[in-house]
């Protein structure tokens, strides 16, 4: 399996919204969406209505209905689920039951410390959901190659 495109404008652009959102206060989450043409490139970031505070977040289920028929309209899939944790980086038992897309090879990356260190993969922890459901450690620096 080759490495997804992460184009350096959405890994900027995403820590700039987490960070904005989450005010260093509060969990964020974003998506990192990519064509289906092209489904190795990283070229767009979705952002949800969601609630949050210091320990979690909630997307707001009507917006992912909506959020699932743009994807459909636009010939786009959701290829990783980002979101920032308060302290280290790690993906918790909610994290494991709460993913957006729950199919095997989804990539879930974890962001440390509200996202308010320097943009970049540094410190992250991420996991790809298996077949059987179950989430298995996967390393950020080979699952993406920036650009």
């Amino acid at each position: 399996m080759s490495a997804l495109r992460l184009p350096r404008t959405v890994l900027e652009g995403s820590f700039q919204q987490l960070r904005e959102c989450g005010a260093g206060r509060a969990e964020c989450v974003v998506y990192w969406c990519a064509s289906l043409d092209q489904p190795g490139l990283l070229n767009r970031v979705a952002h949800p209505v969601h609630q949050a505070g210091y320990g979690g977040y909630e997307v707001d289920s009507a917006w992912v209905t909506e959020f699932f028929l743009d994807l459909r309209r636009a010939r786009e899939t959701v290829r990783v689920q980002v979101h920032t944790h308060p302290r280290e980086a790690g993906h918790s038992g909610i994290d494991d039951s709460f993913s957006l897309v729950p199919a095997t090879g989804f990539l879930s990356l974890v962001i440390p410390a509200f996202a308010t260190g320097p943009a970049g993969l540094a410190g992250t922890a991420m996991v790809r959901m298996q077949p059987d459901g179950t989430w298995a450690p996967a390393d950020p620096e080979e699952e993406f190659c920036l650009e």
